[in-house]
Protein backbone atom coordinates (compact mmCIF):
# COMPACT_ATOMS: atom_id res chain seq x y z
CA UNK A 1 0.00 0.00 0.00
CA UNK A 2 1.30 3.63 -1.16
CA UNK A 3 2.18 6.18 1.89
CA UNK A 4 -0.28 8.84 1.66
CA UNK A 5 2.14 11.19 4.07
CA UNK A 6 3.26 14.02 2.35
CA UNK A 7 7.27 13.94 1.44
CA UNK A 8 9.09 17.04 2.93
CA UNK A 9 11.03 18.85 -1.10
CA UNK A 10 15.11 18.09 -1.07
CA UNK A 11 16.20 21.71 -0.53
CA UNK A 12 18.90 21.40 -3.29
CA UNK A 13 19.81 25.08 -4.01
CA UNK A 14 19.73 25.25 -0.27
CA UNK A 15 23.09 23.38 1.18
CA UNK A 16 26.17 22.53 -0.19
CA UNK A 17 26.83 19.63 -0.38
CA UNK A 18 30.76 19.54 0.40
CA UNK A 19 31.27 22.31 2.69
CA UNK A 20 34.24 24.27 2.36
CA UNK A 21 35.80 23.91 6.51
CA UNK A 22 37.83 27.67 5.39
CA UNK A 23 35.35 29.54 4.31
CA UNK A 24 32.99 27.92 7.37
CA UNK A 25 35.32 28.10 10.27
CA UNK A 26 37.82 30.78 9.20
CA UNK A 27 37.70 33.77 11.02
CA UNK A 28 37.56 37.77 9.68
CA UNK A 29 41.02 38.77 11.03
CA UNK A 30 42.90 36.74 8.68
CA UNK A 31 46.20 36.63 11.40
CA UNK A 32 44.03 34.33 13.55
CA UNK A 33 43.09 31.75 11.41
CA UNK A 34 45.53 28.70 11.14
CA UNK A 35 47.60 28.18 7.89
CA UNK A 36 46.36 26.35 5.07
CA UNK A 37 49.41 25.46 3.25
CA UNK A 38 50.27 22.60 6.05
CA UNK A 39 51.95 19.95 4.28
CA UNK A 40 50.74 16.59 5.41
CA UNK A 41 53.35 14.50 2.57
CA UNK A 42 55.58 12.11 5.12
CA UNK A 43 59.14 12.80 4.94
CA UNK A 44 61.15 9.74 6.83
CA UNK A 45 64.43 11.19 6.41
CA UNK A 46 63.40 13.98 8.76
CA UNK A 47 61.84 11.61 11.46
CA UNK A 48 63.55 11.01 14.33
CA UNK A 49 65.14 7.84 14.71
CA UNK A 50 64.01 4.75 17.21
CA UNK A 51 65.70 2.26 18.45
CA UNK A 52 64.74 -1.49 17.54
CA UNK A 53 62.92 -2.03 20.68
CA UNK A 54 60.99 1.22 20.37
CA UNK A 55 60.13 0.37 17.04
CA UNK A 56 58.38 -2.81 18.51
CA UNK A 57 56.54 -0.95 21.11
CA UNK A 58 54.84 1.70 18.47
CA UNK A 59 54.16 -1.42 16.40
CA UNK A 60 52.61 -3.09 19.27
CA UNK A 61 50.62 -0.23 19.97
CA UNK A 62 49.71 0.61 16.39
CA UNK A 63 48.49 -3.24 16.32
CA UNK A 64 46.05 -2.97 19.49
CA UNK A 65 44.91 0.22 18.30
CA UNK A 66 43.72 -1.01 14.67
CA UNK A 67 42.24 -4.01 15.94
CA UNK A 68 44.54 -6.65 15.03
CA UNK A 69 46.76 -7.21 18.42
CA UNK A 70 48.48 -10.65 18.73
CA UNK A 71 49.00 -11.95 22.59
CA UNK A 72 52.58 -11.12 21.41
CA UNK A 73 51.10 -7.64 21.10
CA UNK A 74 49.82 -7.54 24.66
CA UNK A 75 53.37 -7.82 26.69
CA UNK A 76 53.85 -4.34 25.45
CA UNK A 77 52.07 -3.90 29.23
CA UNK A 78 53.91 -5.34 32.54
CA UNK A 79 52.44 -8.08 33.88
CA UNK A 80 50.97 -5.73 36.47
CA UNK A 81 50.53 -2.02 34.39
CA UNK A 82 47.32 -0.24 35.38
CA UNK A 83 45.15 1.41 32.61
CA UNK A 84 42.94 3.75 34.42
CA UNK A 85 39.70 5.48 32.50
CA UNK A 86 36.52 7.23 33.38
CA UNK A 87 35.09 4.02 32.15
CA UNK A 88 37.34 1.16 33.25
CA UNK A 89 40.33 -0.04 35.88
CA UNK A 90 42.45 -2.39 34.80
CA UNK A 91 45.49 -3.58 37.03
CA UNK A 92 46.67 -6.51 35.13
CA UNK A 93 47.98 -7.48 31.54
CA UNK A 94 44.99 -10.11 31.62
CA UNK A 95 42.11 -7.12 32.71
CA UNK A 96 43.62 -4.57 30.01
CA UNK A 97 43.90 -7.21 26.90
CA UNK A 98 39.66 -7.68 27.54
CA UNK A 99 39.36 -4.04 26.72
CA UNK A 100 40.85 -4.77 22.96
CA UNK A 101 39.55 -8.68 22.97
Amino acid sequence: MPSTAPSAPVPRGEHEPRPDPQALTSNSDPSQNAPTDVDYTPHPESSIKVTPEREAIVKAITNLYSGSASKEDMKVYAEKAVYDDPWSFCDTRYKIAGQWY
